[in-house]
């Protein structure tokens, strides 16, 4: 019997897309409904701009599930993991996050995130909220980047066939 993601609900959430200085990048959001615990798995590539140059990564409460900002939508504090070089599987520690977000600097190409997010303080911050995403904003880019993001949810009711998390 295969085991394919049965106790862990993979969703893609934003393809690997580009963004361009000033702008941010909006993943879809993951439902909370049936979510115990959430992570979000982000990735780029090189940032052909300054190594000065910053972008924000924020995790967002949201009362809508698309990729597009309520005026609602909160910013979130999160736990976070950044990976070394590709084809190392060093991680730093584990670090919290204010809810400003996490600043990536030009110099920090090619590298891995690894976030956490624990859907049971969420209604605390953010009392109406029915999803969770994260915002990539290119802030002072000068040039593009690449990214990706994908939400690896642990369900409450782990199954075969997950309940949807992106509906």
């Amino acid at each position: 019997m295969a085991r394919y993601a049965e106790k862990l609900h993979i969703v893609p959430l934003l393809a690997p897309a580009a963004s361009t200085a000033g702008e941010g990048v909006k993943s879809y959001a993951v439902r909370l409904k049936n979510a115990q615990w959430v992570s979000f798995l982000l990735g780029w590539g090189d940032q052909s701009t300054d190594d000065t140059a910053v972008t924000t990564v924020t995790v967002v409460s949201t009362t809508g599930i698309g990729n597009t900002t309520g005026a609602n939508d909160v910013a979130l504090p999160f736990v976070y993991r950044l990976s070394a070089a590709p084809g190392e599987d060093n991680w730093g520690d584990p670090t919290t996050c204010a809810n400003t977000g996490l600043s990536i600097t030009g110099a920090q190409d090619n590298l891995t995130l690894m976030i956490e997010v624990d859907p049971a303080t969420i209604p605390a911050l953010d009392d109406d909220a029915v999803g969770v995403r994260v915002v990539f904003d290119a802030g002072d880019q000068v040039g593009s980047y690449a990214s990706y993001a994908v939400a690896l949810v642990q369900d409450r009711y782990p199954q075969a066939e997950h309940i949807s998390a992106s509906s």
